[in-house]
């Protein structure tokens, strides 16, 4: 392992280090502390866990291997268990589970689990398995991959909204980006605070690159731009837009003291917690509590100081989560 040019948050130390997985190299942002003793370093079994994750993560990356959480969700697009999933793939026992736990695939099989993906491959998988079901069980699934056959809802407008990053990558961080997750992710924040525009913005920025920095993966899975105002999701009108069509919030006009106009926004739909794990809502209420004394002006100031603004506000180019995320300053 290589390293080079340390910094510090706390007790944590952190360096640009060179680690090897399956033979191929990656670079990462090694996490370390130091002993004040004996001035050794050492980890704990957090950092490394992180330490892995974003080498993981660029080795997905790399080779378009399905993230755990995409790998799961293919599985409950079709309502299947996991020992099903891994015999109409013809994997290993539970393979399919232990993927799901975050056992990084080979690449053969990562490549079948991306063509199941679609309904109209996985139609054949499972006419070639049919042995493997009952006969009432192989006639629902049939049923049910045909309606997601004839789905396309939101489907080119989320593309373009997501810069066609649809596939997790270092700008979705790491996470592939859900319509259902995401518009809960843009409610609670409704709910928490109501906010303006340009403040909900600022809240879900540091909420995914905060959850990024600490766990190895964003919560929401959207990509964010360095403008004039700071970072913002990437076409937050037109994502703004279609949840206030979809009833998940109401979009206010707010007349100020000195004649501006604002909009703010308001829960319409109920939050559902069930979406997001603890470790996500932690980051999210972090970040409420975190900024909920401070004015727009000032988080905008702040956000004008993150290192991922900086390098991309002249072009207004995507904010990298793994080059940029471990240099996040506005919130620790």
């Amino acid at each position: 392992m290589n390293k080079e040019n340390p910094k510090k948050i706390g007790n944590v130390s952190y360096e640009k280090a060179t680690e090897f997985f399956r033979k191929e190299s990656f670079e990462i942002w090694h996490h370390f502390m130091i002993d004040p003793d004996t001035g050794e370093e050492y980890t704990s079994e957090e950092l490394d866990e992180l330490n892995t994750q974003q080498v993981y993560n660029q080795y997905r990356e790399r080779h378009h291997i399905p993230f755990p959480d995409e790998i799961r969700q293919i599985r409950l697009k079709y309502g299947l268990s996991a020992a099903k999933m891994s015999e109409v793939l013809d994997l290993g026992a539970n393979s399919y589970r232990n993927y799901e736990g975050g056992e990084v695939p080979s690449l053969a099989n990562a490549k079948l689990i991306r063509l199941a993906a679609k309904p109209e491959n996985f139609l054949r998988f499972v006419q070639e398995k049919e042995a493997i079901f009952s006969k009432n069980t192989y006639n629902k699934v049939m049923a049910h991959i045909n309606s997601l056959m004839k789905e396309d809802k939101l489907s080119k407008v989320m593309e373009y909204i997501w810069n066609f990053h649809m596939e997790a990558n270092a700008f979705t961080g790491y996470v592939k980006p859900q319509f259902e997750k995401v518009a809960n992710f843009v409610l609670f924040f409704a709910e928490k605070a109501r906010p303006l525009k340009t403040r909900l913005n600022k809240l879900l920025f540091y909420s995914d690159f905060l959850h990024f920095k600490n766990h190895g993966f964003s919560i929401s899975g959207c990509n964010y731009r360095a403008i004039p105002f700071g970072p913002v999701p990437s076409h937050f009108h037109e994502l703004f837009g279609i949840l206030h069509g979809e009833n998940f919030i109401q979009i206010e006009e707010e007349l100020f003291d000195h004649g501006g106009v604002g909009e703010r926004f308001v829960p319409v739909k109920e939050f559902d917690a069930g979406l997001f794990s603890e470790e996500e809502l932690q980051s999210m209420e972090k970040v409420v509590e975190a900024f909920e004394e401070s004015r727009t002006r000032e988080i905008i100031d702040l956000s004008h100081e993150e290192v991922g603004w900086e390098k991309n506000q002249e072009k207004r180019d995507l904010i990298n989560y793994q080059d940029f995320a471990f240099l996040l300053k506005g919130i620790a």
